[in-house]
């Protein structure tokens, strides 16, 4: 066993124990069957919450029914609390990250989606589970006392890599009824993506070789035999992700926990510990030498990755290393020049350096750094944990986070020393901490080209809080050593007296009572509008499209911060109006239409830096033009010019801004935007849609001769193609109208033979 239990302890303290450890373990686990949600880590944003509010609540009544000697300590006692530890100086600066987080929300562009996310596909970076995942550490680096909670927390880590693990070996031979994933290339776990589920299994992987060496003290060898085969199943489902950044990552662990053991264990429980990897990695080669489900492709896909592993590198690839590279260098662009929309101040732009562009925000930054981008793609993420929160939460998140880092890391070398002076006594904890200090060197080295979400960041901050409480514990009950950490401690502390009881309790319900709402009116509201979309979208796919528009109107109303259902609303007035149009009834169709930029303008209203609603405004406009609204003339110009702003660097953009201005009468902008795009061509990416909408343009101004090369471009860019056939047939009517009647002849032959 790793140490006995402390006494009597308060319920409160149990259950926000057990708190930690249901969301350490249902977060990674927890998500949405087949055709149940929207979306599928719906669930894991709803436990992180839960879990973190309840945590919160719990606490607060702690403090009302035991009521504390002081409510706020003095600035002297909390310096003295903190003294010369370097693990208290680390749960300060995460303190100090949350800090900035909220600073930072306060500043966005967009509050709102920093609060509560752009995506709800993939959460974890805005305001609210950002906080959560905090509140999380806090708990845990601060609350737990001894080595039972220690052995506790990651025993329910072992479990939920392992189950995991079974979970994504299953979808591996194609036997998976509650997801899409056994029809993936790359096994995805509970965690809905092949990178979390790696980045999560590089985690319990070394758990589970700390965990097995610690029970080794006791000589309880049959957790050899359990504890290397739960590590061969998650290695094998490790090696089933496809995930390059993140063998790599485990390799380093690896590497790191024969370093550090080398230096800090026991030989003969080093040996066991490089024993059982190798007794997993034997486990995990049995397990893949199993031939898969035939539309898998078996073992020819192992050795298929063994055989690609050389592309991590390669730049042509955007899962690649070398391809992350133009997203770091835009988002190290965006932060160096903080460029920005040109309505803030100049005060705000220079304030980004400290507060970032807001939680959440980089999808939107990420346009404006990037010198072109010809395939449309917008980097939803930087591929590395710090540069993420260098971009979004400035140097102030960045400096705090990477101080609460070095900080955990020389608090546990520091420890490591001490345990070592102390022999047996200090065995339990020199083994904690060389397994989570290899844990946290390999994810840190994946975290530089991964990305992180909810289910790997709450296993990940719970893991740093671990370390701290590691330590913790063990100087309790290790000598003291003579560097003198405590001295800072000595003396007495003076605090404020505490407000009566009656006040904190009154405190407390308050709390609870805002909890309960925010969870209500979020978290609850948000998975029935998830169900309720679902439903929609079964409704639509069977032809019941008045059915579904109601369920997508009804998802707005109980979630309005999720995009897709507004854009879905928008989808069922275009289809209507377009159908209204094309049976030529007018009033109808101009109804339709309205109703359509009704249901964008509505999110937009939150989220006005939305580019598809932003979009989707602009044809709605565009077509009102068409139909007779000339009062939306000067609105869409403005609208499409702003659409093209916000991605200067995407040709595409450029192209579709230019349509949207011919659409509404405007030549000149139209053929200055489509010049735009021409510009950012290349030869592996031509653009003859920007050429034929500048064909357009300069016929309109009556330049038909250059209107004629426009076309015969767009000819050249894609022949045979549909756009193609438009310009045969555009060059048959410029030609008759230059009096080339047998070049138009010659164009409208060379049209009709296109099919």
């Amino acid at each position: 066993m790793w140490g006995p239990l402390a006494g009597t302890r308060r319920i409160t303290d149990l259950v926000i124990e057990g708190t930690w450890l249901a969301g350490v373990v249902l977060t990674p686990l927890v998500f949405s069957p087949r055709n149940s949600l929207s979306f599928y880590n719906d669930p894991k944003y709803a436990v992180l919450h839960l879990v973190a509010l309840a945590i919160i609540a719990v606490w607060a009544w702690e403090w009302a029914m035991y009521r504390p000697s002081s409510l706020w300590p003095s600035l002297s006692g909390a310096l003295g609390w903190v003294g010369r530890r370097p693990e208290r100086w680390a749960v300060v600066s995460v303190g100090g990250l949350g800090l900035s987080a909220v600073i930072s929300t306060a500043l966005s562009p967009v509050p709102a989606v920093s609060l509560w996310g752009r995506d709800a596909t993939d959460l974890g970076y805005e305001l609210y589970s950002f906080l959560s995942v905090l509140v999380v550490f806090i708990a845990i680096a601060v609350r737990m006392r001894t080595e039972h909670q220690v052995r506790r927390l990651m025993l329910a880590l072992v479990v939920a890599g392992t189950v995991a693990a079974i979970f994504g070996i299953a979808q591996r031979f194609g036997w998976d009824g509650l997801t899409p994933g056994e029809n993936a290339d790359r096994v995805i776990g509970s965690l809905g993506n092949s990178i979390h589920l790696g980045s999560f299994l590089l985690m319990t992987a070394m758990i589970t070789t700390t965990v097995v060496i610690s029970e080794q003290r006791d000589r309880k060898y049959g957790w050899f035999i359990v504890g290397g085969l739960a590590l061969g199943a998650q290695l094998a489902a490790l090696w089933f992700t496809g995930a390059r950044g993140t063998w790599i990552g485990f390799t380093v662990s690896v590497v790191a926990f024969v370093s550090i053991g080398f230096v800090c264990l026991d030989r003969r429980l080093l040996v066991y510990g490089v024993g059982l990897i190798g007794f997993g990695v034997l486990a995990a080669l049995v397990i893949g030498l199993v031939p898969a489900s035939e539309s898998d492709g078996g073992t020819t896909r192992d050795l298929s990755d063994i055989a690609n592993f050389g592309s991590v590198f390669d730049d042509s690839t955007t899962g690649s290393i070398g391809g992350r590279g133009p997203i770091w260098q835009s988002a190290l662009e965006l932060t160096r020049s903080r460029i920005s929309a040109p309505e803030e101040s100049g005060t705000l732009i220079a304030a980004r350096s400290l507060t970032g562009y807001g939680p959440d925000m980089f999808f939107y930054a990420y346009p404006h750094g990037v010198e072109m981008e010809p395939t449309g793609t917008i980097a939803q993420n930087t591929h590395n944990y710090p540069l993420q929160l260098l971009l979004e939460l400035g140097l102030f998140g960045f400096v705090t986070f990477i101080s609460a880092a070095l900080l955990t890391v020389y608090a546990a070398g520091r420890l490591l020393r001490i345990a070592n002076r102390a022999g047996k006594h200090g065995m339990w904890s020199a083994i904690a901490i060389v397994g989570l200090l290899a844990m946290l060197i390999g994810r840190g080295t994946e975290q530089m080209v991964g990305v992180a979400r909810v289910g790997d960041l709450v296993p990940f901050w719970a893991l740093m809080a671990l370390t701290i409480a590691v330590v913790e514990i063990a100087r309790r009950q290790l000598p003291e050593n003579s560097e003198g950490y405590d001295k800072l401690q000595q003396g007495p502390r003076k605090a404020a007296s505490p407000p009566p009881q009656s006040v904190l309790v009154a405190v407390a319900f308050a709390i609870t009572v805002l909890a309960v709402g925010v969870l209500y009116y979020k978290d609850f509201q948000s998975l029935k509008a998830s169900a309720t979309a679902r439903d929609a979208l079964e409704m639509r796919e069977e032809g019941r499209p008045d059915e579904a528009l109601v369920k997508y109107q009804r998802a707005v109303e109980l979630d309005p911060d999720v995009q897709d259902y507004h854009l879905q609303v928008n989808d069922l007035f275009r289809e209507a109006a377009n159908k209204a149009e094309i049976a030529g009834m007018r009033d109808q169709a101009i109804s339709g239409w309205e109703k359509a930029l009704a249901a964008a303008r509505r999110y937009e209203e939150r989220n006005w830096k939305a580019f598809d609603t932003q979009l989707r405004m602009g044809q709605a406009e565009s077509r009102l033009v068409a139909l007779g609204r000339e009062d939306l003339v000067n609105v869409a110009r403005d609208r499409y010019i702003s659409i093209a702003d916000a991605r200067p660097s995407y040709p595409s953009i450029q192209t579709d801004a230019a349509q949207g201005l011919l659409a509404v009468g405007n030549n000149i902008l139209g053929l200055e935007f489509a010049d735009r795009a021409i510009r950012m061509e290349t030869q592996a990416f031509p653009n003859p849609r920007a050429w034929w909408f500048r064909g357009v343009a300069l016929e309109n101004l009556g330049q038909l001769e250059i209107a004629a090369s426009s076309y015969e471009t767009v000819t050249n860019r894609a022949p045979g193609s549909q756009v193609a056939k438009g310009a045969h047939q555009r060059l048959a009517v410029v030609y008759d109208q230059l009096g080339d009647h047998v070049s138009a002849d010659r164009q409208q032959a060379l049209a009709d033979g296109v099919e």
